[in-house]
């Protein structure tokens, strides 16, 4: 029971960052140049199509979750990431990971106190925030796609 809660309170201090991290991005838009400010014009065009960079495929580590903006940006686009949380207890050690795609899926991983205790692989499109409070338990109506990623039947 305690370690329910503790994961709930975990879930609402993420889910409280994230509100105001969001918030925060969307009132620092940039906005179009001034008048007399000539815009901004990419001089390099290319017909090829944009291969992907380095920083898309390597594992990025947000480290303690701060900053939600970091794990949440790449979890909705299925990049490599990885963020750590602290129950609110203290002592219970949470690590979720966005391992990549595989086989047309997004990897997802969380690891309670070094344990692997949920291994999924979610349907493109399927993994954001809400799916993510879902796998802690917060009811998003959400709990048939996470029994479907979650369960040994998808592997």
């Amino acid at each position: 029971m305690t370690n329910n809660k503790t994961l709930y309170v975990v879930i609402i201090i993420l889910i409280v960052v994230a509100i105001g991290g969001g918030l925060f991005f969307l009132g620092n838009k940039t906005s179009a140049p001034e008048e007399g400010q000539a815009p901004v014009v990419n001089e390099q065009e290319s017909t090829e199509p944009a291969a992907s960079s380095p920083a898309e495929e390597e594992m990025v580590d947000c480290g303690e979750i701060t900053d939600p903006e970091c794990f949440l940006g790449r979890m909705n686009q299925c990049l490599p990431v990885t963020a750590k949380m602290t129950g609110s207890d203290g002592k219970t050690s949470i690590k979720i990971a966005i391992l990549g795609i595989e086989n047309d899926k997004c990897h997802f991983q969380r690891k309670l106190n070094g344990v692997v205790d949920l291994n999924c692989l979610f349907p493109k499109g399927t993994m954001n925030m809400d799916t993510l409070d879902q796998t802690f338990g917060n009811d998003k109506g959400l709990q048939q796609v996470v029994d479907d990623a979650c369960s040994p039947a998808g592997w």
